[in-house]
């Protein structure tokens, strides 16, 4: 957040970055992320591939509580990026908590009074509060919101524009060397 050059992360950068931690695995890795997320920045490619471990074990937690055959779990992937800072912050661990909460207007700092921002949070935090009250998150604006199956493997991915998404980064998850 506070290095203004990180976005100057060039592809070759990037590749190089990558080929010492996955090795041949590089451009195979490179290719399913992209496709899970296209268009973005080398930097935020960067970002959401090291950070993949902690995204594979939510999942993996998901799989067993649904495994259980109680409750149902709820699986979600929040997006957002703020206009502050040229959006250099990004989708950073615990930004979406001002959003779970709806009191953007405590940190302004993080959305810069971004009215998508408020639009957000609005449909954040119903489904938390739908979520506590009835173990159920949809209602009101949100789009319908899956349960957690292994077979679909249902992400609602929470950003100016949310949507519910089927097995959303599988395909990159798999892609990873294992270990």
């Amino acid at each position: 957040m506070d290095n203004p050059t990180a976005y100057s992360l060039t592809e070759a950068e990037l590749e190089t970055r990558l080929q010492a931690r996955l090795g041949e695995r590089t451009s195979t890795v490179l290719l399913a992320f992209r496709r899970c997320y296209p268009g973005v920045q080398p930097f935020d490619l960067f970002s959401v591939i090291a950070t993949a471990s902690v995204r594979q074990a939510a999942l993996t937690q998901a799989e067993r509580k649904a495994a259980q055959g109680a409750a149902p779990a709820y699986v979600y992937l929040f997006t957002y990026h703020t206009p502050v800072l040229d959006g250099r912050p990004g989708a950073f661990h615990s930004a979406e908590i001002a959003f779970v909460f709806n009191n953007l207007d405590r940190c302004d700092q993080l959305t810069g009074g971004d009215p998508q921002a408020a639009t957000l949070a609005e449909m954040m935090s119903e489904a938390w509060v739908n979520f506590a009250r009835t173990g159920n998150p949809n209602g009101g604006n949100l789009p319908h919101w899956p349960a957690f199956t292994p077979a679909y493997r249902t992400t609602l991915v929470f950003d100016t524009t949310c949507a519910a998404r089927d097995d959303f980064d599988g395909e990159a998850l798999k892609s990873l060397p294992v270990g």
